[in-house]
């Protein structure tokens, strides 16, 4: 058994030579322990305990805390009426869990914020069992006097990483602290201990969501001879092929796309380039499970070599267009394949819902590939508005067809009336086609997959994601959208107002976080915008930014409440989920349901 640190007067001797010099001279420390110390010096950290981060909006309902909740109730009857307490953070330290066995150890600990909601992560509190147990990967204890910061040298406390069984990731730390002189090694045993009953729990809780994707993976595997993977919210498997395929920016970029048609019943499959340039053609199929969506079956057909119109010479494949913003995969790949099809002159219709981007990313294929060539946007809604003459915008869009160095971008198809979509497509039939000739380049943009009598015109569709499934994103863009307004010395934007920008659910997407900005900006030009300068519909979000699949998992329990008129029972049905989950589904991600018999009253 591991013994603990015996004199804590070297200890207090090594830690001041270090603080004053950076060095211990002839006085030693354990390894892990002077590691830490140089972490958290390099990261700033006051050698008198700052006043750590909070955040008022844990989740304490999350999968760690459901796992952990029976093993810490027994470890604290193990430890009643002791001074001693035990923590459970989730995998950032934030600290989610706090019991203490007697009262004056919860004012002790109250005084140096060990409480739910602060960070005890490294960066933020320097040496202790917590983040250094999180950045080391590995069971930690620290004694007393080898804390970095002053204030924490009267506790001893021992932490042990809380692993997924499946997935190998960490999900959390539990820990067991103490004053100083009543340290014991029997911490690093209940630590221990506690973590693997916790991991055992999480695996099992797993079980029905990680086995149905198993066996559906599995199954699919033998009928299939080509690269093939089955994705969730935790766990990636690769067949051998596909582990061959795929490299690791491609992996994010499968998971992406197969978000993205999972959130789109009519398609099934689309077009991407991996790594290299590669294209490739992605199947998927999605997988159910008593609990939910587990997630889906992707299958990856890629050729050998890329076709001229899909390579860039000299060029990134992950380059973003000019004037745009945003570097995640999904936002990326839909920018490269619109570019593709530009170069190659290939009639094209993106999709996607209002607001994502569609028109933008056409005008910015052209401008980089043809910055001399004519530019024509149609709006087709105001075709059926100001311009209610057919003859009229017929030969326009007639004439700038016979135009083969013009791009011609028709907005909004979806939003024509049905008879003049049927005359556009007769336009379109009648544009002469001879050997050798370059056709304009024609992109049509549609806020649904399948505008009719259209879709047989273009031979591709592109669809754009919409920004809550590219949040990452927002960090880039606001940048973007402030200099537009204010081109010379523009204001920034602090951290609380880009989380809190993060967090919104975008129902108009780019569109209206441009509009957000454009309205933040004409009331405050300098200094920096706070959370306390963004409009009303910023700040009705959720507790957190949603990674993709819970963005995914919430779009489909929203689609099905509206379609069971805001039923919560028939929707858990329609998902083959259970009426708890529902319930804990839709107060996790504070889906508001209207009990008016409006259905479409329902909001996020």
């Amino acid at each position: 058994m591991t013994s603990l640190p015996s004199d804590a007067r070297l200890l207090d001797r090594a830690r001041a030579r270090f603080l004053e010099s950076g060095d211990l001279g002839n006085l030693a420390v354990r390894d892990p322990i002077l590691t830490s110390w140089r972490r958290s010096q390099f990261w700033g950290v006051a050698v008198e305990l700052p006043e750590l981060p909070f955040q008022p909006d844990i989740d304490t309902d999350s999968r760690v805390v459901r796992a952990a909740r029976p093993v810490l109730e027994r470890l604290q009857t193990v430890l009643a009426e002791m001074a001693v307490s035990v923590v459970l953070t989730d995998a950032h330290a934030n600290v989610l869990y706090r019991w203490a066995g007697e009262h004056s150890l919860t004012q002790d600990l109250d005084a140096v914020w060990l409480a739910p909601g602060f960070s005890y992560a490294e960066a933020h509190a320097g040496t202790n069992a917590i983040g250094t147990a999180l950045e080391e990967k590995q069971i930690s204890y620290v004694f007393g006097s080898e804390h970095f910061s002053s204030r924490l040298q009267s506790l001893s406390c021992a932490a042990a990483p809380i692993r997924h069984g499946l997935t190998g990731r960490t999900e959390g730390i539990v820990d067991v602290t103490c004053r100083r002189d009543d340290a014991s090694p029997l911490m690093l045993v209940l630590v221990r201990q506690a973590a693997r009953e916790i991991e055992q729990r999480l695996v099992h809780e797993a079980t029905e969501s990680e086995q149905a994707l198993l066996q559906q993976f599995l199954a699919a595997n033998r009928r299939a001879d080509q690269a093939m993977l089955t994705v969730g919210p935790d766990l990636v498997i690769a067949n051998t092929i596909a582990a061959q395929l795929l490299g690791p920016d491609d992996h994010a970029l499968v998971r992406d796309q197969a978000i993205e048609l999972m959130d789109s019943p009519r398609r099934t499959s689309t077009q991407v380039l991996l790594s290299g340039g590669r294209p490739a053609t992605l199947r998927c199929s999605p997988v159910m499970s008593p609990t939910g969506m587990a997630g889906a079956i992707v299958e990856v057909s890629v050729r050998s070599q890329p076709p001229p119109s899909l390579t860039r010479r000299g060029r990134s494949p992950v380059t973003p267009l000019p004037g745009l913003a945003g570097h995640s995969p999904a936002w990326l790949q839909a920018g490269l394949l619109v570019e593709a099809h530009c170069r190659a002159r290939s009639w094209l219709l993106v999709t996607g819902e209002a607001g994502v981007g569609k028109c933008a990313l056409a005008e910015a294929a052209h401008r980089r590939w043809f910055p001399t060539g004519l530019l024509v946007i149609v709006d087709g809604a105001m075709i059926d508005g100001a311009d209610d003459r057919e003859a009229s915008w017929q030969e326009r869009i007639r004439s700038h067809l016979r135009d083969s160095s013009a791009t011609i971008v028709i907005r909004h198809v979806d939003q024509m009336r049905p008879v003049s979509r049927r005359v556009l497509a007769d336009v379109l039939g009648d544009v002469p086609t001879s050997p050798g000739a370059t056709p304009p380049w024609l992109v049509a943009t549609s806020a649904r997959p399948d505008p009719d009598g259209l879709l047989e015109r273009f031979p591709v569709a592109v669809a754009v994601p919409p920004l809550r499934h590219h949040v990452d994103d927002i960090r880039e863009l606001v940048p973007a959208l402030i200099d537009k307004y204010v081109p010379r010395q523009p204001p920034g934007c602090t951290s609380a107002a880009l989380q809190a920008l993060q967090r919104a659910p975008w129902p108009g997407n780019i569109a209206q976080l441009d509009g957000v900005i454009h309205l933040v900006v004409s009331r405050r030009r300098t200094g920096q915008i706070g959370a306390e300068d963004l409009p009303p519909e910023c700040h009705a979000t959720g507790r957190r930014v949603l990674t993709h699949w819970e963005t995914l998992e919430r779009d489909a329990i929203t689609e099905a409440l509206v379609n069971a008129g805001g039923d919560r029972v028939k929707a858990a049905s329609r998902l083959g989920i259970s009426r708890a989950t529902i319930y804990r589904k839709i107060h996790a991600f504070g889906i508001v349901v209207d009990s008016a018999p409006d259905s479409s009253r329902i909001s996020t």
